[in-house]
């Protein structure tokens, strides 16, 4: 194997060889020096045969500079079987105990070895392990995402009285990003503020990336604006850490001023792209697709997916499609980014037209493939998606799971969405977000309040949805204390400002109770109660109750509010029915006709018995899909 080894690579590096064969021919050099030389130029398999020569001569000159100028070349090189050739030369010759040797042969392993427990057993084995030891070790860790074991390991070497540089401090503050673990971050600071490594770069964007991530924005742009001269990666990590934590327009901002110093790689311009996307900011995102091809940054996977990601938020669809059919390399990052644009916009049908344009469903694109099947509610073509997605192994993922539980709750079948939920080992706020409202939008309204309960017994913290699901399930279930409590505790304790459709549950969950005027005085301070919408639904509780007089102020405040609504109109002739009054309901359908306000006609969604199966994907029949269920 070793032979074969050493053929190949003299073949690969001929080219090499040749060129050092004249180099020698003119100056000779020693045995170390041609090794070292033969390292330099990548050479590896000469100079492992000059080393194996010298091994065999037992020349006692071998010196370690030799075996960890070969290891750091196999490094480089990525040729970890050559650098495993020199584990056992390393241990016959002892030189395991040099710290130069034993680090370049620890860095081959957590680089290259693609078992990283092999790397831990030469680092438990060496007899001497210096800070560079320590810190290639917590390196790893963190780059297999295992952070508790890098902090672990980090703790361990402080108690043996070995510092740390700024190399380890970088690594653990990557490890405090990966928890989200703020407390631990600020000690870290408090540390490479004593040890002085403050002005390190590489230290500062770890800190700037650790605060990003831990939504410290403002903390994250004080180290940024702190640092003597930030250079282009660190310019980038602050853009992105603003952008992270929506503060786009402060990451717009500084990228035009790091634009005039320092050059612009794909990443800051896909970071750039998503602020402007999320702005809505349809004239400069063209400004920064222009630059993009001014500059001849195509190809970029990030930059592209950006572009389309964009434009697809600006509701530029017909753009992102340009950018989309002109791209030279369409990969998978590409065609589900498409998606997701027709997707954001509400354009279902073409996201399934462009799935069977693809041929192939990828992995990364169930997601968004099941969302366009929830919103069309087409509830046998999310099973076939489903029968595909668990044909394929995925059955963690928590985005496609959660958009499952979405599907399948919309679609009226709460049971199977519980039964999606309740076998996911991980749970995001979507997740809880998707099943609270399926109970709610399907008549269960206790258990929704039930499982928002539980969620925030679990640590998670609800949103401005989650509330608005419990509202939801409070006003069909007539929960008129729990509803007024959910309400006070979203502005109270989590300072959430309520919008118009929180108001609105909150409406029409008195109005149920016939607490009209209470309805009243609650639209009449909100901020929004200039919406129309509120209005509708406070005269919608009127007709349910006795009030007449109230529901008449009402209807005619909506008329002011909004003169073109048309159910303005009907529930106000309505009300005057209801008591008698029809020469008043008579005059409201003249002021309708007068006005040219016309009903709205209803609409409904049906779905054929006909179609047993879609035609849409490559996908199993339905007969499959029943085993599925069966099985759930």
């Amino acid at each position: 194997m070793w032979d074969s080894s050493i053929q190949v690579w003299s073949m690969k590096n001929l080219h090499v060889k040749r060129h050092f064969s004249i180099l020698t021919s003119i100056v000779p050099y020693p045995s170390e020096s041609q090794i070292i030389h033969y390292c330099k130029l990548g050479a590896i398999p000469e100079a492992l045969t000059l080393l194996n020569s010298q091994a065999q001569a037992q020349n006692p000159t071998l010196k370690p500079v030799l075996y960890a100028s070969l290891l750091e070349a196999c490094t480089k090189a990525h040729s970890f079987p050559l650098g495993t050739h020199l584990h056992p030369h390393v241990l016959k010759s002892g030189l395991l105990a040099d710290r130069f040797v034993a680090n370049s042969l620890l860095s081959l392993y957590f680089k290259l070895s693609p078992h990283f427990s092999q790397a831990r057993a030469l680092f438990d084995g060496l007899l001497f392990k210096d800070v560079i030891a320590w810190t290639s070790i917590i390196t790893g860790y963190v780059q297999k995402a295992q952070p508790v074991d890098a902090i672990r390991l980090f703790l361990q070497m402080l108690s043996l009285g070995v510092g740390p540089n700024a190399f380890t401090l970088s690594s653990l503050l990557k490890a405090c990003s990966q928890l989200r673990h703020l407390p631990l971050g600020k000690t870290l600071h408090g540390v490479v503020l004593s040890r002085g490594f403050h002005s390190n770069v590489v230290v500062a964007c770890a800190l700037i990336d650790m605060y990003g991530r831990t939504s410290m924005a403002e903390d994250a742009r004080k180290v940024f604006d702190e640092l003597p001269e930030p250079d282009n990666v660190c310019w980038t990590a602050v853009i992105s850490s603003l952008a992270r934590n929506d503060r786009f327009r402060d990451a717009v901002g500084l990228f035009w001023g790091m634009h005039k110093g320092f050059g612009v790689d794909g990443f800051t311009f896909g970071t750039l792209l998503n602020a402007c996307g999320n702005l809505g900011w349809l004239r400069m995102g063209k400004e920064v697709h222009g630059k993009v091809l001014t500059l001849g940054v195509r190809g970029n996977v990030v930059v592209e997916s950006s572009l389309l990601d964009m434009y697809g938020k600006c509701g530029e669809v017909g753009r992102a499609r340009v950018v989309f059919d002109g791209l030279e390399g369409r990969n998978w990052v590409s065609w589900t980014a498409m998606l997701g644009v027709y997707c954001h916009n509400g354009e279902y049908e073409s996201v399934l037209g462009l799935v069977r344009q693809w041929g192939v469903v990828d992995v990364y694109s169930f997601g968004t493939i099941i969302r366009a099947c929830s919103g069309l509610a087409a509830v046998r073509q999310g099973k076939e998606v489903h029968c595909q997605y668990v044909r394929r192994g995925g059955w963690r993922d928590v985005v496609v799971n959660s958009a499952l539980v979405d599907l399948y709750a919309k679609c009226g079948s709460v049971d199977f969405a519980y039964r999606v939920f309740s076998r996911m080992e991980v749970r995001n706020l979507i997740t809880w977000n998707a099943m609270i409202g399926g109970f709610a939008q399907n008549g269960r309204g206790q258990e929704g309040v039930e499982l928002f309960e539980e969620m925030v017994k679990e640590g998670v913290r609800p949103d401005g949805i989650s509330f608005l699901n419990v509202l939801f399930s409070c006003s069909h279930n007539g929960l008129v204390d729990q509803g007024r409590r959910y309400f006070d505790v979203m502005t109270r304790e989590y300072g959430i400002r309520p919008g118009v459709v929180h108001y609105t549950c909150m409406i029409d969950l008195l109005g149920r109770a016939e607490l009209i005027e209470e309805a009243e005085s609650l639209l009449e301070s909100a901020d929004c109660r200039y919406d129309h919408s509120l209005w509708a639904v406070l005269l919608g509780a009127c007709t349910k109750c006795s009030d007449y007089i109230t529901a008449e102020r009402v209807a005619k405040k909506m008329i002011q509010l909004e003169p073109e609504f048309h159910l303005s109109y009907v529930l106000l002739g309505n009300i005057y029915r209801a008591v008698g009054r029809w020469n008043d309901a008579l005059a409201i359908r003249k002021l309708m006709e007068e006005r040219g306000v016309k009903k709205t006609p209803g609409k409904s969604w049906i779905e054929s018995e006909k179609q047993k199966c879609s035609a849409w994907f490559d996908l199993p029949n339905m007969s499959t899909v029943s085993r599925i269920e069966e099985a759930m």
